[in-house]
């Protein structure tokens, strides 16, 4: 069964084409803010890290206004996509069913933001581009009272691409809010999550001979392994965090304070894979439950509650936070399995005029996952250095995390038409740091990422759940360096180098380059701000990770190297106060640097593509 065609969806088209033409038509508006404290911002993870919400500029940058979207190693924007960077990031502690290769398309709750306006803010954004390619972002914020927040963000993105059977239809929405009282003595935090992926699954070219010969063919003429499959993922999370401080007043004059806060999760999970002609194609070659069509699915979802005591030492900038917290959670996939945690955690939370880091703890005291744990600490500092060379403060950031976790369910169990298995794997203790120094206008960085992981699961070259003996060591280590010579001659660089100890376990190219070179220039008494110039991406050569449409996942794979092919993009991005606009020509240099434009062994990249997008901002 086919996805309903794109044709349908012009709703997103027509609305771009209708902001190009208002923008050049009319005044856009009449207000626009110039009081840099006008939008407030604070993370849903910064929220739990007690950090508080902070002054974001307006953004009226036009610097890689044209890059509005992750190259997606599959090819096309939807699609699952394998990480291709070694990155300081962990998951949740608890239970995790796997994790979905979406980390393009989906909106993590860390992620979410809560906002303080001082007026209504919105920002409309509208791309359009070949393949009948169509992405829509909304996000509005207003205040009220100067207390109660109300944010909605909104993205809609669809494509067929270029290659057959590789349409994909997107929505995002999250909704969030916060409230302090006027005594600032009781407040909430809280907010409405919806990701939908929805694509089809061709499993990659069936054979490219055809392409490598001749590499301006008609992309829809070359055969693909999977005619008839696709893949469905949702997931809905309501999160409530309501805080009430126990003492009546707080003022210069208080020590302490004492904090109660309760907070309510809950999420819930479907995935469902549907290929009609798997009995036909000879693309799977064990079937456990029907030998003519697949028809897998798997619900999991989780409810959690957790109440929390924080101690406030208001002379000193810190806090002491101590809670407990458990979890339900309950797999439907064939048989039903339900697993429960029971959580202790704790924290110290600092925060003075240069510093601000913590130090927490988390520990699973009883359940399916007792004993996993994780300790973090993070520091980060701020500091004026050179005052007559440097017009800006550096950064320090030394950050550290130690944890051991149970497997994902995947892991251990699975149960669907092409892949059934049992394991009893143990824990994964991961030690990982980073140490970097940027500047506190973001137009330099350089640092290190080191991680140690013991007993790492991954996917073998049979598609299969394999844990290592042994521990594997990756490091990584990036530069990046935004200037502008001359007044007008802008130079955008940054350069990753990577390395495993076992790089065919942990594939990633050993070096990453992103680059632009634009000049950039104001025209008509400075009304117009303008960009023209080449962006470029390089991937060294890797033996990239292998998909399985079945299960979603990414395996190794020894059999094909791709990269070492460099994605060259023209563009012009231009500025009229609050509104953005670019115009893009995505993978200029197709057919003259080669043709092996592949991330994931069988899904080549995009051909040529003209792009054009715009953004405009609203404050009233």
């Amino acid at each position: 069964m086919r996805l309903k065609t794109l044709h349908k969806h012009t709703l997103c088209g027509r609305f771009i084409l209708y902001l190009l033409f208002v923008s050049f038509n009319v005044n856009s508006q009449v207000k626009y803010p110039t009081d840099s404290s006008f939008i407030n911002i604070l993370s849903n993870s910064d929220k739990d890290n007690f950090k508080n919400l902070s002054i974001s500029k307006i953004d009226t940058s036009i610097t890689n206004f044209q890059n509005y979207f992750p190259r997606n190693t599959n090819g096309h924007l939807g699609l699952s996509s394998a990480p291709l960077l070694i990155d300081y990031k962990s998951k949740a502690l608890g239970f995790n069913f796997y994790t979905l290769p979406y980390q393009n398309d989906m909106i993590s709750a860390d992620v979410i933001h809560y906002f303080q306006t001082k007026g209504p803010y919105a920002s409309l954004t509208g791309v359009a581009g070949s393949k009948q390619e169509q992405l829509f972002k909304l996000l509005f914020s207003s205040t009220f009272k100067n207390k109660l927040n109300i944010t909605l963000a909104f993205n809609r993105y669809s494509g067929i691409g270029f290659y057959q059977h590789q349409q994909s239809f997107t929505n995002n929405f999250y909704t969030s809010s916060n409230y302090t009282s006027k005594n600032n003595r009781v407040g909430y935090y809280a907010f409405v999550l919806y990701n939908k992926v929805k694509h089809q699954e061709n499993g990659g070219i069936s054979n490219d001979t055809l392409f490598l010969e001749n590499v301006s063919i008609n992309k829809f003429l070359l055969p693909v392994n999977l005619s008839n499959a696709k893949r469905e993922v949702r997931n809905t999370t309501i999160d409530v965090n309501p805080w009430f401080r126990l003492n009546k007043k707080e003022d210069s004059s208080t020590v302490f304070s004492h904090y109660l806060d309760y907070q309510f999760n809950y999420a819930g999970n479907f995935s469902k894979y549907v290929d009609l002609n798997s009995g036909s194609e000879n693309f799977y070659n064990v079937f456990y439950l029907d030998t003519v069509s697949t028809r897998d699915s798997s619900h999991w979802r989780s409810i959690n509650n957790g109440l929390h005591y924080t101690l406030k030492l208001n002379t000193i900038g810190a806090k002491l936070k101590v809670g407990y917290k458990n979890e339900i959670n309950q797999v439907y996939q064939y048989v039903d399995s339900t697993f429960s945690n029971h959580f202790l955690n704790a924290g110290l939370y600092v925060t003075r005029a240069n510093y601000s880091g913590f130090a927490k703890a988390q520990y699973i005291a009883s359940g399916s996952n007792q004993n996993d744990y994780s300790i973090e600490i993070n520091n980060r500092y701020t500091k004026k250095i050179a005052y007559d060379f440097f017009k800006t403060a550096f950064v320090f950031n030394l950050n550290a995390t130690v944890e051991k976790r149970h497997p994902d369910f995947i892991h251990n169990t699975w149960k669907s038409n092409h892949y059934t298995w049992a394991h009893n794997f143990s824990p994964t203790d991961k030690i990982q740091s980073v140490l970097s120094v940027s500047t506190s206008d973001n137009r330099f960085d350089i640092g290190i990422v080191f991680q140690n992981v013991k007993n790492l699961i991954y996917f073998n070259e049979l598609a299969i759940p394999e844990q290592t003996p042994v521990s594997i060591q990756n490091m990584s280590a990036f530069i990046h360096k935004d200037v502008l010579l001359f007044k007008h001659l802008g130079i955008n660089a940054k350069y990753n180098y990577q390395s495993s100890s076992y790089q065919s376990i942990v594939s990633v190219p050993n070096h990453i380059i992103n680059g632009a070179l634009y000049y950039q220039g104001n025209l008509f008494k400075k009304a117009l701000q303008l960009q023209v110039g080449f962006n470029a991406q390089y991937f060294s050569e890797f033996y990239g990770y292998a998909y399985m449409p079945s299960t979603n996942q990414y395996y190794v794979q020894t059999n094909k190297a791709v990269g070492n092919y460099p994605f060259v993009d023209f563009f012009l991005n231009a500025r009229i106060k609050p509104v953005r606009i670019f115009v893009k020509i995505d993978h200029v240099t197709q057919g003259l640097l080669g043709n092996n434009y592949s991330l994931t062994p069988g899904y080549l990249q995009n051909d040529r593509a003209f792009k054009f997008g715009i953004n405009w901002l609203f404050f009233d």
